[in-house]
């Protein structure tokens, strides 16, 4: 008769798991890894009902999940001819609004909206490039106290 061959496999545990495992196979009167191996091959599954579903994925399963997600992927990759497009409608939206807004006077507004979005600092700087652009002048200044007294 020949001799099995054996092969080494590892197992992951806590200390506390590992001392209580070495305690119980002392006490059978075995070895560790021999009392772990017999433990493993004669377990008791019938507490979960039918024997639980493995935890790693079939390559069949594998590879159909591989081709949804892939699916999933392709769908939502924007291109960058779409990314350019909404950049395009953006900024004709605010050039829009910006131009309507300069046009009805209402600038105190127009200096609160880039206040909101790029802050004091720079509001009044790009209040001025704004009525620059839309007047076609070489050059504007544009001094703005307290605006929101003004609404």
């Amino acid at each position: 008769m020949t001799e099995a061959k054996k092969r080494t496999f590892y197992i992951s545990c806590t200390d506390q798991e590992w001392e209580d495992a070495k305690r119980r196979a002392a006490e059978a009167g075995m070895k560790t890894s021999p009392w772990l191996v017999e433990r493993a091959l004669t377990a008791d599954l019938s507490i979960f009902g039918n024997r639980p579903q493995p935890l790693v994925l079939g390559a069949d399963d594998q590879k159909r999940m591989n081709d949804q997600i892939g699916f999933l992927m392709d769908l939502l990759k924007p291109s960058s001819d779409w990314m350019e497009k909404l950049g395009n409608q953006i900024a004709f939206l605010r050039d829009a609004k910006v131009t309507d807004l300069i046009a009805e006077d209402r600038l105190d507004e127009l200096l609160l909206a880039f206040e909101k979005l790029f802050g004091p600092d720079k509001a009044e700087a790009l209040l001025a490039k704004a009525i620059k652009e839309w007047h076609g002048a070489k050059s504007v200044e544009v001094k703005v106290h307290d605006p929101k007294q003004r609404m």
